[in-house]
């Protein structure tokens, strides 16, 4: 709730249905009096939480475990001090953090109850490494329970069903396989080429062109993922327009849920009907088929539904948000632009060929381009930095309080991101604290890195999302330039304090007046010759004045990551 903060006043709390003595009275007068509707709300959860959890402790404990072994409960009154002060989520929870500890527990009603927070290095390393194996995956139970209704089975319930063992074949057919792979990269690098096509002379200058990136990067996973996915997009495309403006648990996610499934229903008869139409077809779905033999039950249906959308909403919501957060950082440092053009100049005049003809290793060694992804995904994206759930498998233990058998554990590993002992300058955009293998792979090996998650549970669609965002950024730096326009003073980039599935602040980012690359003919390397030095791994020319990045950390010979 501290997420959004629209002031809405009375006539619109009849929507509001909460259900103990006085809140709605509350809830009226306060939004009347032109208070933040979110900051209302927020009151009211936390004294129905607060009820819950006085309820709770008087009863005892169905694990058996005693309430002085395990972590203390936030402060409750304090947390609704920050929420109604404006303070933004990433504070909030850091809040919490110092004055509770590394450990501690908040109440979520209805849809998880006692809910463990772990912050830290140490609790990355717990969460990603120590415990890996213990910890179920839970955000497929939240997104399933937001697009139903009810509350749906976490992802260790669903991979003992049989539907289950055919999602995780046919995902790892589709994801690790280096032959689809390596269709799917010329499938990204073709239709980032037709983008820049299509828009190229015929996008107005005043217009955004995030406004139309967003529903082909949307589309172009649908198509991935269902084949055809011309009615998929355009239903994910309400799912997460409905969620950038409503919330997750709205209405209007759970109906274009329902949406999705009939879709999916009449997709997959229709692939019983006409196998033919479908052969030879590179998507998820169609390893769904393959691996089910045609012979899907409702359930199944039902449980490919929420696991598609599931897969959608990590896949867009991260990936949305990555992309224009990063286009903006490059666009707004004219340095940082430079030396991605210089790479890709050198790589295509090297292979004598153009983006088109650039292969999965090609758009995996593109060194700065794939940095600049990994720090706008650690600035920015929602999963598992914002948000990574778990349910505990066994007891087990972390700083010296007990975690029992089932419990909900949330992990900020955005905690990391943002301490300055581990980044610093750490809300500055610098891609170059990646560009030295070596360093690289000590933060990812101290988990002091969690872009792309670790251990057994990291992203699948790891190498997708960089083949996917690279081919994109290439197309675009080797034939536009765009002003970066926001709404800050002296138009420089806002500070990102989002909470998961909102995307407030990086909507502000615009990027206009598209125009062919002054002096970029594909292929011309001389322009760029004085800024290939800084391009290199391991180097980074100062920031020029009036760019948008901030202070790099960083200058010169990169040796350590560390100040």
């Amino acid at each position: 709730v501290s997420q959004q903060t629209p002031s809405v006043r009375g006539a619109r709390l009849h929507a509001l249905s909460l259900d103990f003595d006085g809140a709605p009275v509350l809830l009226a007068d306060q939004a009347d009096a032109g208070f933040p509707v979110a900051g209302i709300i927020a009151v009211a959860v936390v004294a129905l939480g607060a009820a819950l959890l006085f309820a709770s402790k008087s009863q005892p404990r169905k694990d058996g475990a005693k309430e002085e072994e395990l972590p203390p409960w936030t402060d409750m009154v304090q947390v609704t001090r920050d929420v109604l002060s404006g303070q933004p989520f990433d504070s909030v929870l850091l809040n919490m953090r110092a004055r509770h500890g590394d450990a501690f527990r908040i109440y979520v009603p209805s849809l998880f109850g006692e809910v463990f927070v772990l912050m830290g290095l140490k609790a990355n390393q717990f969460v990603f490494t120590e415990q890996d194996k213990n910890l179920d995956q839970a955000l497929g139970g939240v997104v399933g329970t937001a697009v139903s209704g009810k509350k749906t089975m976490g992802t260790k319930e669903r991979k003992a069903t049989e539907s289950g063992k055919i999602f995780d074949k046919a995902s790892a057919a589709f994801f690790a396989n280096k032959q689809a792979l390596t269709r799917a990269t010329q499938i990204f690098v073709d239709s980032a080429e037709d983008f820049c096509d299509q828009i190229q002379g015929t996008l107005k200058s005043d217009k955004n062109v995030f406004e139309q990136l967003w529903t082909y990067v949307v589309q172009t996973n649908a198509d991935m993922l269902y084949g055809n996915g011309e009615n998929a997009g355009r239903i994910v495309c309400k799912t997460i327009d409905s969620i950038n403006k409503d919330g997750l648990f709205s209405p209007q996610v759970r109906q274009a849920g329902d949406d999705l499934r009939s879709v999916l229903n009449e997709r997959y008869e229709d692939r019983k009907q006409h196998p033919e139409k479908y052969e030879g077809e590179d998507s998820l779905f169609e390893e769904f088929f393959l691996l089910s033999k045609g012979e899907a039950d409702d359930e199944m249906l039902q449980g490919l539904q929420q696991f598609m959308l599931t897969l959608q909403l990590a896949a867009n919501g991260n990936q949305l948000v990555t992309i224009r957060w990063l286009m903006s950082h490059v666009y707004g440092d004219p340095a940082i632009l430079a030396g991605i053009r210089a790479e890709v100049d050198a790589l295509l005049l090297k292979k004598g060929c153009g983006i088109r003809d650039l292969k999965l290793d090609d758009l995996l060694g593109l060194s700065l381009t794939n940095a600049c992804i990994t720090e706008a995904v650690r600035l920015h994206s929602d999963i598992p930095a914002k948000l990574t759930l778990r349910t505990a498998e066994i007891p087990m233990e972390f700083g010296g309080y007990k975690i029992p058998q089932g419990a909900t554990i949330f992990l900020y590993a955005d905690a990391v991101h943002k301490d300055e002992k581990y980044f610093k300058d750490s809300g500055s955009f610098c891609p170059h604290r990646y560009t030295d293998p070596e360093t690289f792979n000590q933060m990812n090996r101290e988990r002091e890195i969690v872009t792309f998650g670790h251990g057994r549970k990291r992203c699948t669609g790891e190498l997708h999302a960089r083949s996917q965002i690279s081919a994109l950024l290439a197309s675009f730096v080797m034939r536009f330039d765009m002003d970066l326009v926001t709404d800050e003073s002296d138009n420089r980039m806002p500070e990102d304090h989002d909470g998961p599935f909102v995307f407030d602040t990086a909507n502000t980012l615009k990027l206009v007046n598209l125009r062919a690359r002054a002096g970029g003919d594909a292929g011309q390397t001389a322009a760029v010759a004085s800024v290939a030095t800084a391009a290199l791994p391991g180097r980074l020319s100062p920031p020029t004045e009036g760019s948008s990045g901030g202070s790099c950390p960083f200058s010169g010979v990169f040796g350590s990551r560390r100040p």
